[in-house]
């Protein structure tokens, strides 16, 4: 009998935390998901915000968990054709955009290869993006990330959705490659490399990679950089978001600078040789600049990094297993259980409490 009372102690502590999640409050919220590029079945590109979503136990007006695999405007893995574009939605509260560069032919192959392929589906168009804006009241928050208006999206659509989120981008977008030997490296940027420079590319150890649209390539080696670059939580961050951790930032990411009304919650940065440094003034590459840009009389967010792209499935429906992973969590998932969950998870939190005022 004592020994019983043992297993049923165990085993009810293992699952205190489940228990303690199905009993917390659920946040009924309108959400809409925008997200083009979801070429396999695993949807990485907007599978961290669904995250957030769970642990949070946002739900829909009607009462259920919100579905990775639906509840999104965008490519669908499964028929392999063009997404629904947005449609309007009588008062969100929270408009988010993960992903607008779309899929390509390359992207649907089991393994692809990097190269420059087809566009199946992608972009933001004006109609679009008038529609988002239309559906967005007072009260609506908006959040878009990096390559929401960059291509395959029009110039001209471009700048407009830049100035409604309060960034300018200067067309620069980078990223941290831990191995330039490795097949992560996109063929694209290896050829754009080659012809630019007409020399083979020959790099090894890890570094960063800055590509322009015009198609200027800038390689920074382990010798003019250390590779990282890292996501450091400013005054004004920290005071909104006081649970938000500086963190290596290890994937793609845009230049941009804040347009008047914003402000700047957090920020990247590089530690670069002297060389380096050189080679980044040359061209006109900022080595510390905005990762989040938030316009409060707008309600607008810019998350200038790919954060909501996280390939790891968690125990999100646990209370309190955010923590452990936080602790606990290596290489991109550092930067995700440190820095952008708990910034979602603040930013849900808030919009909830709102609605409910």
């Amino acid at each position: 009998m004592k020994r019983l009372l043992i297993v049923v102690l165990v085993i009810t502590i293992a699952f205190l935390p489940r228990l303690i999640w199905s009993l917390k409050e659920s946040k009924p919220l309108t959400i809409q998901v925008v997200d083009k590029t979801a070429p396999k079945k695993d949807y990485r590109e907007h599978n961290g915000l669904f995250q957030v979503l769970d642990y949070e136990k946002v739900v829909t007006p009607s009462g259920r968990l919100y579905d990775l695999g639906k509840d999104y405007f965008g490519f669908d893995p499964y028929d392999k054709v063009p997404g629904a574009k947005y449609q309007s939605k009588t008062d969100p509260d929270l408009i988010y955009i993960t992903d607008t560069y779309g899929v390509f032919d390359d992207d649907l192959e089991e393994k692809p290869t990097g190269k420059k392929s087809e566009l199946i589906d992608g972009g933001m168009d004006l109609l679009e993006w008038n529609t988002i804006m239309s559906s967005k009241s007072e009260h609506t928050t908006l959040i878009a990330e990096f390559n929401s208006f960059a291509s395959p999206t029009e110039e001209s659509v471009s700048d407009i959705m830049q100035k409604n989120v309060g960034v300018r981008w200067d067309g620069w977008i980078g990223r941290h490659f831990p191995d330039f030997e490795n097949d992560e490296i996109p063929q694209w940027l290896i050829q754009g490399y080659e012809e630019q420079n007409g020399k083979p590319w020959t790099f090894t150890g890890d570094g960063l990679v800055f590509v322009h649209t015009s198609g200027e390539i800038i390689v920074l080696d382990d010798v003019l950089s250390d590779g990282q670059v890292k996501f450091t939580p400013t005054e004004i961050g920290l005071d909104q978001f006081p649970s938000i951790s500086s963190a290596p930032y290890l994937y793609w990411f845009d230049i941009v600078e804040p347009l008047e009304g914003t402000e700047i919650l957090a920020r990247y940065s590089f530690e670069l040789t002297e060389k380096g440094e050189l080679v980044m003034i040359d061209a006109g590459i900022p080595t510390n600049f905005p990762a989040v840009i938030h316009h409060k009389q707008n309600k607008t967010y810019y998350f200038a990094g790919d954060y909501a792209d996280f390939e790891k499935r968690a125990f999100t429906k646990w209370q309190g297993f955010p923590m452990m992973y936080k602790y606990f969590a290596t290489d991109h998932s550092e930067f995700y259980w440190k820095s952008y969950f708990p910034l979602l998870s603040k930013i849900i939190s808030d919009i909830h409490e709102e609605r409910k005022r």
